[in-house]
């Protein structure tokens, strides 16, 4: 499920355009049919508000077994190859980095790596690019 959250996280931000959550989705679908909540998602695949509110639900109230570190690792490996894809300039992927971390879960706001998405973009308020894409590239290399 960590990667799926992931993937609805990046698609709610507008960060992708969410074919990797549907392809993720369908993948963990087909291994469970049974899943009420992974039918419900598959009813509203479309929809990214409705998606990322089911599992924001299940996230909060029903998710017994989170491995923040999978999490983690599946988000910065994803927000990695955005980056170097281009498609965003920095400020857009600067903003929409800021828009996935207030969609944390509060109890992850604070913890590292998350907490640097809070502030990465900071030094583009004084013109200074590389310093944000330093602390980018940093942040990318936090599991390694």
């Amino acid at each position: 499920m960590e990667r799926l959250i992931c993937k609805s996280l990046l698609w709610k931000t507008e960060l992708t355009d969410g074919v990797d959550y549907s392809r993720t989705l369908d993948e963990i679908f087909l291994s469970d049919t049974s899943n009420d909540m992974l039918l419900e998602l598959e009813s509203c695949s479309y929809d990214y508000d409705a998606a990322f509110d089911i599992l924001q639900r299940f996230w909060k109230y029903e998710c017994k077994e989170f491995s923040v570190d999978e999490f983690g690792k599946t988000l910065l490996e994803d927000l990695r190859a955005i980056y170097n894809s281009n498609i965003f300039s920095i400020q857009d992927y600067g903003r929409k980095c800021y828009s996935l971390w207030q969609l944390l879960p509060n109890e992850l706001h604070m913890e590292e790596p998350f907490h640097v998405l809070s502030y990465a973009d900071d030094p583009l308020s004084w013109g200074d690019e590389s310093q944000t894409r330093k602390i980018y590239e940093e942040l990318f290399d936090f599991y390694k």
